[in-house]
């Protein structure tokens, strides 16, 4: 018998928040979220936006917040940076507009009881890394590194950033994101799980020297191209099923 997908969820907007120059926040609410899953914060849900010329058009986001009482989900678009369906619609999305949401999907990263993890992400994936970091024990080595555009683009996390998060500013750091990532890896166990979200490109740069010159073991890295540079999202999802990350 042949499966179905579920039906997504009919939810609409309930907030527009702000972020930065590259940052919008929209939260959606409605009754299907009453039996929305709780504690997903860092996995992801499909949006199902509203049909363009007769075609439908779902893309991943990664959630930031879901309250159970009031049934919001917040998830946050990166806009002024390219053009696609989903941040054209992010860029003027107002309260009230109707978006369906699939999901949620499962976490990438499971186990969350080791002793030393390095997370590297950049605007796509802050709400991974946001979700991620207060799962792991206190006393475990956990370093962030999140890429952003400008200064205006540093946001403020749920958990205390100042700690272990470094912000690589591109607009002023003159050392490259590789650089960073391995100087940073170097300094801690050979073992530590290793969590990369970046555009595709970066995280094939990243495999080879994080085994070859750090020693860390192909299975301890964990990687999630959120895109690639010049290619849709429809494309880049092609792609991956290809020749996966």
């Amino acid at each position: 018998m042949k499966s179905t997908k579920p039906t997504p969820r009919a939810t609409y907007v309930s907030k527009v928040i702000p972020l930065s120059p590259h940052l919008r926040r929209i939260v959606v609410t409605g009754d299907s979220l009453s039996t929305f899953p709780e504690g997903m914060e860092g996995g992801y849900v499909k949006v199902v936006l509203p049909e363009v010329d007769g075609l439908q058009k779902m893309r991943s986001y990664t959630i930031r917040a879901f309250d159970p009482d009031t049934r919001e989900l917040s998830l946050d678009f990166v806009i002024n940076r390219h053009r696609g369906p989903a941040t054209d619609w992010a860029a003027t999305a107002a309260v009230g507009d109707r978006v369906g949401i699939a999901g949620p999907g499962p976490m990438k990263l499971t186990n969350y009881q080791h002793h030393s993890y390095l997370l590297v992400g950049d605007l796509t994936s802050i709400n991974a890394i946001n979700g991620y970091l207060p799962r792991f024990r206190a006393e475990a080595d956990v370093r962030a590194l999140i890429t952003v555009p400008t200064r205006e683009d540093v946001i403020e996390l749920d958990y205390d950033s100042g700690l272990n998060t470094r912000w690589i500013i591109e607009d002023e750091c003159s050392e490259p994101l590789q650089q960073v990532v391995l100087n940073t890896a170097r300094s801690m166990a050979t073992d530590t799980h290793v969590f990369l979200a970046l555009e595709a490109g970066q995280i094939r740069a990243l495999r080879a020297p994080l085994q070859e010159q750090i020693g860390i073991d192909r299975l301890n890295l964990f990687a999630v191209g959120y895109w690639k540079q010049g290619v849709d999202a429809d494309r880049f999802g092609l792609q991956k099923r290809a020749a996966p990350l």
